[in-house]
């Protein structure tokens, strides 16, 4: 494994030169210099980190066995470690008399920017690893189960039991913005829970609902809320037993979203389990083959321009056809009350008070607000 690269050697020294006045050269294991804050330098091979390597300790320089040396100014010379490993050698250049007392803050400056560094990229492939097995799972494609089961095992995750799935949707598609929340959360997750992001910038989180009640969902669901604080909507779907039954807790969770932020906009999430009805009802005018099937509730748009015959009928399913209720809560009158649901019944042909035809109102309404 190289653990140094040309951009991690120059970023050591640009952050150690901006507190030392003086040029810092940091070499590979092979002795080349790969960053340096004289820059004509890299590539170069410095025969001071050559003894270094050789000896496995630090090696002082002055300025007479500077001169017998290849590419070597006087300087301090100290090994790189990575854990018990030698990975490079980190030189800085000046008298050793002037440079010996912070010469050992420098070393330690640069294995703490290689460990962050370790410790990032191990972070990043873990997070690649989830992304990519999140995405199969979801995936419209064929589902290979024992290759992600395999892959979810490398990071210590087993697939195979309850969850629901959590699609946070941003509203803006930001560049970044789906790592910037994992980043945020990430610490928060359960170990047996998966976080990605999808093609389409949704992050997804595969939440473990083992012993999981409705309640505790609901409390992560208000703390994600809470920590994110950004312009994005959350839907979570039910939770499903089977690895292939995932995709249906997506497509929920996405229906939940779509269903219920028009439903209510100042929700803070979204189960499907409370938009169930809706979600399917939605599912299935946007699957009838005749888009000018639910035409008639058009008719209550133009005709109750003050929009009276939509408001009554959005109160009449709210207070399930309880017409004192309906009238309390619109201010009216029982006989404008009926006036208004004849008057709908004249123009769309579908009377509210008849249960079937109210569901065909109803579903026409989704369609119209959602769709």
């Amino acid at each position: 494994m190289h653990f140094l690269t040309y951009d991690l050697a120059q970023e050591i020294v640009e952050r150690t030169m901006k507190i030392l006045k003086t040029n810092i050269n940091v070499m590979n294991d092979k002795g080349i210099i790969l960053g340096s804050g004289e820059r004509e330098r890299i590539n170069q091979l410095h025969d001071g980190a050559l003894l270094v390597l050789k000896n496995g300790e630090s090696i002082e320089i002055d300025q007479s066995k500077a001169t017998e040396m290849k590419a070597t100014k006087p300087g301090i010379n100290m090994p790189i470690r990575f854990g018990n490993q030698i990975v490079g050698v980190i030189g800085i250049t000046g008298e050793p008399e002037k440079i010996r007392n912070y010469a050992q803050l420098v070393k330690m400056a640069a294995e703490l920017v290689l460990e962050q560094s370790f410790l990032l990229e191990r972070f990043q492939w873990k997070q690649r690893m989830q992304s990519e097995i999140v995405n199969q799972l979801v995936s419209e494609e064929g589902l290979n189960e024992a290759w992600i089961i395999e892959r979810a095992g490398f990071l210590g995750i087993d697939l195979e039991q309850p969850r629901s799935v959590i699609v946070i949707k941003p509203l803006d598609r930001l560049e970044n913005y789906g790592q910037k929340i994992i980043r945020s959360i990430q610490y928060e997750l359960d170990k047996t829970d998966l976080i990605g992001v999808t093609l389409t910038n949704e992050i997804i989180i595969l939440k473990a609902s083992t012993e999981k009640t409705k309640r505790e969902l609901s409390q992560f669901l208000k703390w994600l809320q809470k920590v994110l604080d950004g312009d994005l909507l959350i839907g979570a779907g039910r939770p499903v037993d089977r690895i292939k039954e995932l995709k249906t807790s997506f497509d929920q969770a996405k229906r939940a979203i779509l269903v219920g932020s028009k439903l209510q906009p100042d929700a803070s999430f979204y189960h499907y389990e409370d938009y169930r009805l809706e979600a399917m009802l939605v599912k299935m005018a946007l699957d009838e083959q005749d888009k000018h099937t639910y035409s008639f509730y058009e008719k209550l748009l133009d005709k109750g321009k003050k929009g009276d015959l939509v408001q009554t009928l959005e109160v009449y399913i709210r207070e399930n056809g309880e017409l004192n209720k309906i009238a309390e809560s619109l201010f009216i009158h029982r006989n404008t009350l009926r006036y208004r649901l004849e008057k709908i019944t004249e123009l769309t042909k579908k009377d509210p008070r008849n249960i079937r035809d109210l569901m065909e109102l109803y579903t026409a309404k989704l369609f119209h607000d959602i769709c």
